[in-house]
């Protein structure tokens, strides 16, 4: 799909329509990799005269299964998504016309049904923008790849045979560029390196011509890096989500329905049992909330609304196993030990910034601190946005240490998106042994919290600032049971 211009006096959205012939061929379509836009062209131009007034349809999205709909209480299981022929309702992308005063209408209304309209905002990597000012007053890097890996007690869970083999890491982000990741792997641990990426299984959204492994050099790239470092031998798969936009236009950021079609492509991948797990490692969001399309109070929102559409898919998958890893957000008020410092990128607003699917309850949200264990003061405190689950971050894990260098031969990967995939390698190599069968990811996390590292010997419990500690694999690893 791509980005578009907003039509005037229109709102970008995401809405439930009713069954229809077009969206079971359009929804097929996706499922076999397929581009669903003529599928959809017949409704899309309205022939069938089914579109309610005031909807755009943009067909390039094509159509999402979701069931009974989020009007249902309970949310639907994976299958549900996976079989479009047994859905009621489906998940369409468009435009909603606003010219009339009255506000962002919540639903449609016909045939004393109601069909719900949802936020679908722009969304973008969670990088921390220079200049950067959060290690005691200083840009530089602290520490390189080496110190996370003794950080994390690499060595203890490779010897162990935890190494990610067997495991699938989805790096959903900007793309990757395998050739970079070799070499300065294997710079990093002193011997050569073989990075497996599994180019059948990756996925990127239509329009993208680039094969899976030879994005520009990048966010995606830095995380990919980063996600082996705790689990060398995981397999990658290049998930260019954040590319979804019009061709040739390298400005614009991708959408929330993206992301749902990328999740959707994940769901497929993790029921036709091609790998033993899959970790899903997402460093995007939403930087501050003037980003989100609905005004406050509107029940549909994406940034405060459990019952999005896309939390709805998520809630899906890490019931049915799959672990997902989410960045907080680099909106934190530069507290450590330099002192206060308002965060001007995002227009001085540091509280309740974790928010959208960062702040999901099952998905591992994950902030940073350095490898001298002081949370970075970019790095997002919690709780999060109200309306949405508040103890985040659930933990922190390393950043701004010199790595992938992406930017240069001395800058940092940083931010909380080079937290995130340090910790979804974390979790990669458990899983080598740890089969979702046995423990789900509800478990697996619960594990990660309880055994997080506090420093200073800090209390028990969580904290705005720590979540429940510094990730610590191995001793997660011992307390489920895979190292001595």
């Amino acid at each position: 799909m791509t980005v578009s211009k907003v039509p005037a006096g229109h709102v970008r959205a995401l809405v439930e329509r009713p069954r229809d012939d077009a969206f079971l061929a359009a929804a097929n379509d996706l499922l076999r990799g397929r581009d669903p836009t003529q599928s959809m062209l017949p409704y899309a131009r309205n022939e069938t005269g089914k579109i309610p007034i005031g909807l755009r349809i943009d067909p390039s999205f094509g159509a999402i299964p979701i069931g009974r709909g989020t009007q249902y209480a309970r949310p639907e299981s994976l299958q549900a998504y996976l079989d479009p022929k047994n859905s009621d309702r489906f998940l369409v992308s468009g435009y909603v016309d606003v010219s009339g005063g009255d506000g962002v209408p919540e639903n449609f209304i016909e045939n004393e049904q109601k069909y719900p309209i949802y936020s679908n905002p722009l969304i973008g990597g969670l990088q921390k923008p220079s200049p950067w000012v959060p290690t005691c007053v200083t840009s530089q890097c602290v520490g390189n790849t080496k110190h996370v890996r003794q950080k994390l007690h690499v060595q203890t869970l490779q010897d162990n045979g935890l190494d990610g083999s067997g495991v699938a890491i989805a790096i959903v982000d900007s793309g990757i560029y395998l050739q970079r990741i070799t070499r300065l792997l294997g710079e990093a641990l002193k011997s050569p390196a073989t990075v497996n990426l599994d180019n059948i299984h990756s996925w990127r959204p239509s329009g993208v011509v680039t094969q899976p492994g030879k994005h520009r050099v990048g966010h995606g790239t830095m995380c990919a890096y980063d996600a082996l470092i705790a689990a060398p031998n995981a397999t990658l798969l290049d998930f260019p989500m954040l590319l979804a936009r019009p061709v040739a236009d390298h400005h614009s950021t991708s959408m929330a329905d993206a992301a749902i079609h990328a999740y959707y492509r994940l769901a497929a991948l993790w029921v036709s049992k091609a790998f033993d797990a899959l970790i899903v490692s997402n460093s995007w969001g939403l930087f501050h909330p003037c980003l989100e399309d609905f005004p406050p109070g509107h029940n549909n929102r994406f940034i405060d609304n459990p019952d999005h559409p896309f939390h709805r898919l998520v809630q899906a998958l890490a019931r049915a196993g799959v672990d997902i890893i989410f960045c907080g957000n680099n909106c934190g008020n530069d507290r450590n030990c330099a002192g206060d410092c308002a965060s001007g990128p995002c227009l001085s607003k540091t509280d309740r910034m974790i928010m959208g699917a960062n702040a999901y309850e099952e998905v591992l949200t994950v902030g940073g601190c350095d490898t001298n264990d002081r949370i970075v003061g970019y790095s997002s405190r919690g709780p999060s946005i109200a309306g949405m689950y508040q103890k985040k971050p659930d933990l922190v894990s390393y950043t701004h240490f010199l790595g992938s260098k992406i930017v240069s031969t001395f800058a940092p990967d940083t931010g909380v998106s080079a937290a995130c995939p340090v910790a979804a390698g974390c979790v990669a190599a458990l899983r080598t042994k740890v089969k979702a069968t046995a423990v789900m990811p509800s478990e697996l996390f619960n594990k990660l919290r309880d055994t997080a590292y506090r420093p200073s010997s800090g209390s028990p419990g969580w904290k705005p600032d720590f979540g429940y500690g510094i990730i610590n694999p191995v001793a997660a690893g011992r307390e489920l049971g895979v190292l001595p």
